[in-house]
């Protein structure tokens, strides 16, 4: 199954902040993230803002969690496909799935695909750029033929 990916990360190369994924069958989704004590400028002027809003309220989890909470979901497909639009979604996600030096969480299989797309602007009602939630939701929308 198809599973849109979306990451927000504290300036190029700073911490992860946010992953969200969408289920391409039902349209459910993980959405994760962990404080950032020391955003940047402008991910705190265009991240930090719009982290929590009106249908895209992540759970607050610690960093080193996000593995655990991603194998949760995924959990029961045996052939997950995690399509993104950009390679540093890829990294990050890889990232938090290891849990020590060699070790990662339980998943089997993992397929990546990386689609050079912009989802915005979007005509889905009430997406808000820069929130992994939205922005996930709204590259499964444009890959499937929305605008």
């Amino acid at each position: 199954m198809n599973y849109f990916l979306d990451t927000e990360f504290n300036e190029l190369g700073g911490e992860l902040i946010s992953l969200a994924l969408v289920r391409e069958d039902t349209g459910g989704f993980l959405y994760v993230a962990t404080p950032c004590k020391e955003p940047g400028p402008w991910v705190a002027a265009n991240v930090m803002t719009v982290l929590d809003v009106p249908g895209a309220d992540p759970v607050m989890i610690l960093p080193n969690s996000f593995g655990r909470f991603i194998a949760d979901f995924l959990d029961g497909d045996a052939y997950p496909v995690i399509i993104s639009d950009w390679p540093d979604d890829i990294r990050y996600f890889c990232a938090a799935l290891i849990t020590a030096s060699g070790e990662m969480v339980n998943i089997p299989r993992l397929q990546f695909n990386i689609v050079r797309v912009d989802a915005y602007p979007t005509t889905l009602p009430g997406m808000i750029q820069h929130n992994a939630l939205s922005d996930a939701r709204a590259l499964f929308h444009k890959l499937q033929g929305g605008a």
